[in-house]
């Protein structure tokens, strides 16, 4: 990772840099790739007029799929002039941080705002190391800062192929901090939600107030990619909610209010898991989207935000017959 600084206050890597990424004990679902010239994954490096800037979190960095095959592959392929600026871990805080850096920098027409069930569950909840987060003063919000500076001991470190495998593949420490993150969160949450759910108004009202600013400011056209519960359409009334407490409406009423425009992935999903029973990501193994998942949303953006443009995109996997 690079380090974060004052002016560059969002987690990515290093610019140009080659990575391998597998999933799991079995190093299943191989790919390789490079980082941009902003040390974004799955993005062109950026210039100047761009078309479409896509902003997220690991759904958009996408190191899963082949990039030909992610959303912003795939609106580039039609549009040409399409970036994306993504890493795991980010919040809405760092969504905003991101598009009040590259908004300015590459003046795009339009930028995509992904947002999944995380992104609005834990709104109220500081972020790790190179990441943003949302304070909280009374009526008062603002975005702070968690620096990020890469540990040479962890360089040292990640040089055994074994504690590779052990951080990356089997996600040793990651097991080992959810386990008493959960713990902790049990004991902490007990008698705030009502505070918890103030302070989410707070955070989306000052997060949508300041991308119509950056709108006003300079013309880029916000439209917000929101994920479906896809657990819920793979098992209705028998999954737990990817989206807690009516975060998921309560998301769209303030993008509505704010008068962005809004391509809602549920329908669409919905819809293709009735017809073909085809998953859109690997659950229970990995909850991202597939390739079938990334061409559903580029599809869904091209008719419904770029109309004069659409072209229809090859089906990721044959569909099969029912």
């Amino acid at each position: 990772m690079e380090d974060t600084t004052a002016d560059a206050s969002y987690a990515r890597y290093l610019p140009r840099q080659r990575y391998l990424y597998s999933y799991g004990w079995g190093m299943n679902n191989t790919h390789h790739g490079v980082t941009n010239n902003e040390g974004f994954s799955h993005s062109n490096d950026f210039s100047d007029e761009a078309n479409v800037l896509v902003i997220g979190d690991s759904f958009i960095e996408s190191f899963m799929v082949e990039y030909s095959d992610t959303v912003q592959g795939q609106l580039d392929a039609t549009l040409g002039k399409v970036y994306a600026a993504s890493a795991s871990g980010n919040g809405l805080a760092d969504t905003l941080q991101l598009a009040r850096k590259f908004v300015p920098a590459i003046h795009p027409k339009t930028a995509v705002i992904f947002v999944d069930s995380g992104n609005v569950n834990k709104i109220t909840l500081p972020y790790g190391r190179g990441h943003n987060y949302f304070s909280f003063s009374g009526n008062n919000v603002k975005v702070e800062h968690n620096p990020y500076v890469q540990s040479r001991m962890k360089m040292r470190v990640l040089k055994s192929a074994l504690l590779r495998y052990l951080y990356y593949n089997l996600k040793f420490t990651d097991w080992f901090s959810t386990t008493f993150a959960q713990q902790t969160q049990i004991l902490t949450n007990v008698g705030v939600q009502d505070e918890q759910r103030a302070q989410r108004e707070q955070a989306l009202e000052y997060f949508m107030r300041e991308l119509v600013q950056l709108q006003r400011q300079y013309g880029t056209r916000f439209v917000f990619l929101v994920d479906g519960d896809r657990k819920e359409i793979y098992t209705p009334g028998k999954a737990v909610p990817e989206w807690t407490d009516s975060g998921r409406l309560v998301l769209l009423k303030h993008i509505r209010e704010s008068d962005f425009r809004v391509v809602d992935m549920q329908p669409y999903f919905q819809d293709h898991w009735d017809h073909y029973r085809e998953r859109m990501d690997s659950l229970p193994m990995d909850g991202h989207w597939n390739s079938v998942g990334h061409r559903l949303a580029a599809e869904a953006l091209l008719s419904e935000q770029f109309p004069a443009r659409v072209t229809m995109l090859a089906p990721a996997t044959a569909r099969p017959n029912l």
